[in-house]
């Protein structure tokens, strides 16, 4: 090697597991609003969150699922595989029977002011949330006593929690906002999440949520929604 001869080196990244973002169409905003006018049975008592109400809905003809819910686990696996999880289209040796996807648990919620949904992952394959109605502003949020001068903003938030390849927790935050409203999150079920309360308005924040699981044809899975949480 001489004095000239140029150095060869080459950028790393270390594999990891990211989110996609959807902005739905008028057609399925209205398609949700219709799920959620007929929705009923109260989701609670299998989640985490501390708000309102939760209630059970049916995705009518299965049209989000197979506009947007499909498409995505084919996308997701596209860009990062589908390794986070041991999940695919599956043949048990000698039966051949098929696994496919399923949207299992599909839910809206209803959170007023002072109301959060404590950091928390989900049972399943995939999970998805999205908003429907977002009545505050992140940036007036945060002039609110409690985050002045605080070391971050999370009034009316929504974050992503992980671990970096340094070892460090390190956050993604949503700004809750009305011109958030029809954006669909869609992600691995084990990635933590949670939505921090706002505060000084009286209307509801409405989003819905949902879980993808693997499930052999013909087979219903009977039990209640599966939500677990990691305390902090």
């Amino acid at each position: 090697m001489n004095k000239t001869e140029e150095l060869q080196y080459y950028f790393k990244e270390p594999k990891t597991y990211g989110w996609i973002e959807v902005k739905l169409t008028d057609y399925l905003i209205t398609h949700i609003w219709n799920c959620i006018n007929d929705a009923h049975g109260n989701a609670k008592g299998s989640l985490i969150g501390h708000v309102d109400k939760s209630l059970v809905m049916k995705d009518k003809n299965n049209i989000l699922f197979d506009q947007v819910l499909k498409p995505m686990i084919k996308a997701y696996g596209n860009k990062w595989g589908h390794s986070h999880y041991k999940i695919g289209t599956i043949t048990n040796s000698g039966e051949g029977n098929t696994y496919k996807y399923s949207l299992e648990q599909f839910w809206v919620n209803y959170q007023n002011q002072h109301e959060f949904n404590p950091i928390h992952n989900h049972n399943g394959v995939y999970s998805f949330a999205a908003w429907l109605k977002i009545p505050t502003d992140y940036q007036e949020q945060n002039q609110h006593y409690n985050a002045i001068d605080a070391n971050g903003s999370f009034n009316s938030a929504f974050c992503f929690h992980y671990v970096d390849s340094l070892g460090s927790i390190a956050t993604t935050t949503y700004e809750q906002r009305p011109d958030m409203e029809g954006m669909l999150l869609f992600f691995p079920a084990r990635l933590n999440h949670e939505v921090y309360p706002y505060y000084n308005c009286d209307e509801q924040r409405i989003s819905i949520s949902g879980n993808v699981w693997m499930r052999e044809p013909n087979v219903f899975d009977k039990n209640p929604l599966k939500i677990s949480y990691i305390e902090k």
